[in-house]
C-alpha cells in the first residue's frame, strides 16, 4: 500500500496539464506563434490561446482571444491570421505583429474550416467553409457511407474555397457543392493563380482512412481538377516551390486499410509519381497512440517542403518519432535532424534562417516546443508548461524489453512503474490500437494514472505495428486475433522474466484494436486477473455494416456474405463464452468508427455465461473521446479503468 504522505495521481489531475497545439515561424524567424490549450476543470471548458513570443529577448504576449487556433503569419511577417471560435461559430481574424488590433474578416455564425492560407504576395487570405443544411422531413440517404465519426451524416454538408482582400476585405467564393464534401489545407501555388488543397465526396474523407483527393484549382477561372484520385491514401499534399511539383505523404491504395505512409513527389498534373523513400524503414505521420488531446495536431504536421530539394517530415521509427529531412532528387537520402528517446512533430522550417521548429513529448512529459538550428545542430526547449505540474508527481522509470514472440519474430516494449517501487509489481499490459499504430516515447496520462497508484504498465509493438518497415506491418494481415496473441503473451512473459511483473496479478486494458485484443485475449486464456476493452470490435460482422468506414474489408479477404466464417472466426465474440476474466466494456455512447453495440454484444455474452462483467457508457464521447472528447468523458475514461483495476487486480 501506498504511505499517505505520498503523492497519488487521481483522475483530476489530468486537468492540471497543458499542451502545445501547433506553432509558426515569423518569415524573419526572429518571433513565433504559438497555441497553447488548458483546461478549467471548474466550468468543464477548455481554452485554446496564441502567445506570440520574440525569441532574441525572450518578450511573450498573449493575443485577446481565448479560443484562437492556425496562426499564420503573412509572408511580410507584419500580419497574423488565426481563426477564432465563438459559441459555435468559427471565424477568421488578423491582426498586426503587436497583436494589439484584432479584426474578424468573416461573419458571425461561419463555420470557417482548418488553418487559413496567405497568398505569395500578402494580399488574400484563402480558407475553406463548411455548411451543415439540415433538411426538411425525410432524410434520403443514396450512398453506402454516409456518416463519419464526430460529423454525422453528410449528405447535408456543402463546401466552399473562399478568398478574402485583406486591404479592401472583398472576397470571392467558389463554390464546391456536394462533389467536395471533405477538404482541408488549402495551399496557394508559389506563382498565385492556382490553390492546391485536398477533398473528398465521401464520409471516408472525414475519418482520415482514406477518400481524400488532391484538386488543383485555377484562380482566373474556377476550374478545378483533380490532381491525384482516392486510388491513393493521402493525408497531406503540398506545392514543391517550383511550382510544377506537388509533394504529398501517402501511399498507392493496395491490400491494407493502412498502408505504409511514404513521401511522394508527382507533376503538377498528377504524372509521373515517384516514392522518395523506398527502402526507408520510417513511417510518415505520427502513429505513437497517445491520449493528449492533440490528434489534429499531428494531422496537420506531417510535412514541410522548405525548398526545391528537400521534405522535412514527421516519421515514426521503433518506438520513436523523429523529423527528417528527405531529397526530393537523385537518390533516396533520408537524414534525420531531430529525434532521441520521445516522439517528435514538426511545426515550421525556415530556410533562410535555418531554423527547424517542433514539439517533442516523451514518456514522462506532454507536448513542449523546441526550435533547432538546422546548420550548427542546437537546440532549445522554449516552452516549460508543465513543469511546476510533474515536479509534484511520483518519479517514473522505463525500463526497455526486448524479447521474441514464439515463432522468433523479434519484439520491443516497454514497462513503466513508479521510481520508489521494488520488486515484481501487480501489472497492466497496455494493447495500442489501430492496430497499424504504435507505442513508445510518448506521454499517457493514463500510464502515470495507473503506475502512480501502484500497478506496472508493459507495453509493447506487437506485429502490424508502424515504424519497423512495411514487412512488419503486413504481417498481422488477415488474422488480428490469432496473430497477435503470441505477441502480447511474449511481451507480459518478458517483463515476468525481467523480474517487473507479478505472475500471479496481472491485467490486460487496450482501445480500439487493443480492444478488440484484450476480447481475443480473454476468450483464450483465463491468466488475467482483470480486463478493460474499450473503444472495442467484437464482432466483424456487425462491425462492418454498423461502423462509419469501410476499413478492414481488405485484410479480412472479402465481405459478411462471401465468407461468413471467416468473419466468425476472426471475431472475439465467437470466443466469448470461454471467458472467465472480470471484464470491463468501457464505450463511448458517440462512436461511429467502432459502434457500442460491440461492447453491448460482448457484455451480454459474458453475462450468458456468468462471468463478472460490466458496460461503462460514456455520454458524449466519441471514438477518440479519450483523448479529445468533452473534459467529462475524457475523466470518465480514467475513472472507470482505475476503478475496475483496483477493484479486481
Amino acid at each position: 500500500m501506498l504511505e499517505f504522505s505520498q503523492r497519488v495521481l487521481r483522475p483530476n489531475d489530468l486537468f492540471a496539464l497543458r499542451y502545445v497545439h501547433d506553432a509558426r515561424l515569423s518569415p524573419d524567424g526572429r518571433s513565433v506563434a504559438y497555441v497553447i490549450s488548458r483546461t478549467a476543470e471548474e466550468s468543464e471548458d477548455e481554452f485554446f490561446e496564441i502567445s506570440i513570443e520574440e525569441l532574441e529577448s525572450g518578450k511573450r504576449y498573449q493575443l485577446a482571444h481565448k479560443n484562437a487556433r492556425f496562426p499564420r503569419w503573412s509572408p511580410d511577417g507584419a500580419r497574423l491570421a488565426f481563426i477564432g471560435k465563438e459559441g459555435k461559430s468559427h471565424r477568421l481574424y488578423i491582426t498586426d505583429s503587436s497583436a494589439d488590433v484584432i479584426r474578424a474578416l468573416t461573419p458571425e455564425g461561419g463555420q470557417v474550416q482548418g488553418p487559413p492560407a496567405w497568398s505569395p504576395d500578402g494580399s488574400m487570405l484563402a480558407y475553406t467553409v463548411v455548411t451543415h443544411r439540415q433538411p426538411e422531413g425525410l432524410r434520403r440517404i443514396t450512398k453506402r457511407v454516409f456518416r463519419s465519426e464526430g460529423i454525422g451524416t453528410i449528405d447535408d454538408l456543402e463546401l466552399s474555397l473562399h478568398l478574402v482582400n485583406i486591404r479592401g476585405g472583398d472576397s470571392r467564393t467558389i463554390e464546391l457543392g456536394k462533389a467536395v464534401t471533405a477538404g482541408v489545407q488549402p495551399e496557394f501555388s508559389p506563382c498565385g493563380k492556382r490553390l492546391l488543397f485536398m477533398g473528398s465526396d465521401s464520409a471516408l474523407g472525414y475519418t482520415w482512412l482514406g477518400g481524400l483527393k488532391v484538386f488543383s484549382l485555377e484562380l482566373s477561372d474556377g476550374r478545378v481538377t483533380e490532381v491525384l484520385s482516392n486510388s491513393w491514401f493521402i493525408v497531406t499534399a503540398t506545392w514543391s516551390p517550383c511550382g510544377e511539383r506537388v509533394v504529398i505523404a501517402g501511399h498507392p491504395q493496395g491490400k491494407a486499410t493502412f498502408p505504409y505512409m511514404g513521401v511522394w513527389v508527382v507533376n503538377r498534373d498528377g504524372s509521373n509519381p515517384q516514392c522518395r523513400t523506398t527502402g526507408f524503414i520510417g513511417n510518415v505521420g505520427l502513429r505513437v497512440h497517445h491520449d493528449m488531446p492533440t490528434w489534429e495536431t499531428s494531422q496537420n504536421n506531417i510535412m514541410l517542403v522548405p525548398d526545391a530539394g528537400h521534405a522535412y517530415a514527421t516519421v515514426v521509427k521503433r518506438g520513436c518519432t523523429e523529423i527528417s529531412k528527405i531529397a526530393l532528387d537523385g537518390a533516396v537520402r533520408c537524414e534525420p535532424v531531430a529525434s532521441g528517446a520521445r516522439s517528435c512533430v514538426i511545426m515550421d522550417v525556415n530556410s533562410r534562417s535555418s531554423q527547424l521548429l517542433y514539439a517533442a513529448s516523451d514518456l514522462n512529459s506532454p507536448w513542449e516546443l523546441y526550435l533547432s538550428h538546422l546548420k550548427r545542430g542546437e537546440e532549445k526547449r522554449l516552452t516549460h508548461l508543465n513543469d511546476t505540474v510533474l515536479s509534484t508527481w511520483p518519479t517514473m522509470k522505463v525500463e526497455h524489453l526486448e524479447f521474441q514472440s514464439s515463432d522468433g519474430m523479434p519484439l520491443e516494449g516497454w514497462y513503466l512503474s513508479r521510481a520508489d517501487r521494488k520488486g515484481p509489481q501487480p501489472t497492466v499490459m497496455f494493447i495500442h490500437g489501430g492496430p497499424m499504430l504504435s507505442v513508445g516515447h510518448c506521454f499517457r496520462y493514463d500510464f502515470h494514472l495507473l503506475a502512480a497508484n501502484g500497478y506496472g504498465v508493459v507495453f509493447s509493438n506487437y506485429r502490424g505495428s508502424s515504424g519497423y518497415g512495411e514487412h512488419f506491418m503486413d504481417a498481422l494481415m488477415d488474422d488480428f486475433g490469432a496473430r497477435g496473441f503470441p505477441d502480447h503473451m511474449a511481451a507480459i512473459d518478458a517483463a515476468i522474466a525481467r523480474g517487473l511483473a507479478d505472475a500471479n496479478r496481472q491485467g490486460v486494458w487496450g482501445p480500439s484494436a487493443g480492444g478488440f485484443a484484450t476480447c481475443w485475449i480473454v476468450g483464450h486464456t483465463d491468466r488475467f486477473r482483470a480486463a478493460v476493452a474499450e473503444s472495442s470490435v467484437t464482432n466483424w460482422v456487425t462491425f462492418y455494416y454498423l461502423n462509419d468506414t469501410d476499413v478492414f474489408v481488405h485484410e479480412l479477404g472479402g465481405r459478411p456474405h462471401e465468407i461468413p466464417e471467416v468473419y466468425r472466426s476472426r471475431s472475439p465474440l465467437a470466443y466469448a463464452a470461454r471467458c472467465r476474466t472480470p471484464t470491463l466494456m468501457l464505450h463511448g455512447e458517440e462512436d461511429a468508427r467502432c459502434p457500442i453495440a460491440e461492447a453491448e454484444q460482448f457484455y451480454r455474452a459474458l453475462h450468458d455465461v456468468g462471468c463478472k462483467t460490466e458496460l461503462v457508457r460514456i455520454p458524449r464521447m466519441n471514438h477518440m473521446g479519450d483523448s479529445d472528447g468533452p473534459l467529462a468523458a475524457r475523466r470518465a475514461q480514467n475513472e472507470a479503468l482505475l476503478e475496475w483495476f483496483e477493484r479486481h487486480l
